[in-house]
């Protein structure tokens, strides 16, 4: 099993894999177990979800999940022109070890994972500690 978190509202969890019987539905930034497959459980919400695209695993290689404590646009290099919209509050994953002149490797999330933006360290909050059935919040 992996932690993850619920990136987007409306990741439905049902009681099998043929996805007619709803169990529940986890709450956005819901930090959860989930196994290949499919298969989440946080706090009384057990069963398979087919929304696994809109959740990310807390640590994925030297990527680990966030928040951003901004709104505004992210550039793909240090003082260059915002390229994609971030908002404050919304699950990003940094690269911790990529810290370089106040700036962290991100990707935001928009249907898929936007990879080779900037943040900087101070507009994001690490939330790959946090324990689970808990939500990740500012």
């Amino acid at each position: 099993m992996t932690k993850n978190i619920a990136v987007e509202s409306g990741v439905n969890v049902y009681t099998d894999k043929t996805f007619k019987k709803l169990v529940g539905t986890l709450p956005k930034h819901a930090v959860f177990k989930y196994e290949a497959g499919g298969y989440v459980e946080f706090n009384n919400i057990k069963g398979y979800t087919n929304r696994a695209n809109w959740t990310c695993p807390a640590i994925s290689g030297a990527y680990v999940i966030a928040l951003s404590k901004v709104t505004q646009k992210l550039a793909e290099t240090v003082g260059g022109k915002g390229i994609i919209q971030v908002t404050k509050g919304e699950v990003i994953r940094i690269d911790p070890t990529s810290a370089k002149n106040g700036y962290l490797n991100c990707a935001v999330f928009n249907d898929v994972w936007e990879w080779g933006f900037k943040i900087k360290t101070t507009d994001a909050k690490r939330c790959d500690t946090l324990g689970y059935n808990t939500i990740a919040k500012l």
